[in-house]
């Protein structure tokens, strides 16, 4: 457990001030970066932290709280996408004017979350499963995140890509300002088919779709093919962000164990024979998160098994 130098220190009079307002519980669901989000916005709305009041720094706030400082940073992060604090250089975190002034004096800082205005399979994506990763993410600055496909920002070439996006704006002009075509740039998009085609993928420009990420995809292809009530297969650890959509769209979500060749097919085969599932949802190539490749066998195997149950 990290040790806090500081417990023994008086607090400045205002950090501790501050501090009297954010009561933590660690056993909550709420990351804390969270609660700490909150419990600052029920002041700043109801005017115990008037206009212009500068916040505790982030580290000296996460001394107090006993919480990393990237938690606090989270925090502050979440207040100033609301408008509600604006940090300046030398100067601090500073609480911004409250835009919310047509609160009256029987407004209730404690109302409810707007997270039950939600359907319920809306508030199921946002469930506990999202909330811990959030608050795995938020372990400290020393940490190097595995969750996401990214490249190391510090050894990307800053320079030649500030060249090419400003050469880039340079050709498009106007065009590169204004909106996109829904379905994604024609040039990209015939790029990409032309890269397809050379991979032995018959494919035209009017068959790609750009889209914002993986996430979007497994949505457009849940919302076309699955009806609520059905199942979907899918492998056994899987990408948590499509268990989430599957299961938003009111889908029963099955699971076919692994092994370093890929889906466990022998397994999958007694699972249709019984379920007959709507949808398989597999990744052959560089699975997400063990990095496994299927072996060819077992892909021929999974096309076969997914004809002869018309899956």
């Amino acid at each position: 457990m990290r040790q806090n130098t500081n417990q023994h220190q008086p607090l400045p009079l205002f950090t501790a001030s501050i501090c009297s307002l954010i009561q933590l519980d660690r056993s909550s669901d709420t990351p804390l970066y969270q609660q700490i989000s909150d419990k600052i916005r029920e002041a700043i709305l109801s005017g115990q932290l008037a206009e212009g009041i500068r916040l505790p720094t982030e580290r000296a706030l996460a001394s107090a709280l006993q919480v990393n400082r990237t938690t606090v940073m989270n925090a502050y992060n979440q207040l100033a996408a609301d408008g509600l604090v604006e940090g300046h250089v030398g100067r601090g975190t500073l609480v911004k004017r409250n835009q919310f002034n047509y609160l009256d004096d029987n407004y209730d800082e404690n109302g409810p979350s707007w997270l039950f205005g939600l359907p319920t399979t809306e508030r199921e994506i946002l469930g506990p499963d999202a909330r811990m990763l959030s608050e795995l993410a938020s372990v400290g600055d020393d940490i190097i995140s595995l969750a996401a496909g990214t490249p190391a920002i510090e050894l990307l070439p800053a320079e030649m890509l500030n060249a090419i996006f400003a050469e880039g704006l340079v050709r498009a002009r106007q065009s590169a300002l204004g909106y996109c075509p829904v379905e994604g740039l024609l040039s990209l998009r015939r790029d990409i088919a032309m890269h397809m085609r050379n991979r032995g993928v018959a494919v035209d420009a009017q068959h790609i779709l750009i889209l914002s990420g993986s996430t979007q995809g497994i949505g457009l292809v849940g919302r076309f093919l699955l009806n609520p009530g059905d199942e979907v297969v899918v492998e056994v650890p899987t990408y948590l962000g499509a268990i989430q959509t599957f299961r938003a769209l009111g889908a029963r979500v099955i699971g076919v164990p692994t092994d370093s060749d890929g889906m466990r097919v022998d397994l999958l085969e007694t699972i249709l024979a019984r379920h007959r599932p709507r949808l398989i949802y597999t990744l052959p190539t560089f699975q997400n998160p063990t990095g496994v490749v299927m072996s060819p066998e077992r892909r021929r195997r999974l096309l076969l098994l997914a004809r002869r149950y018309q899956t």
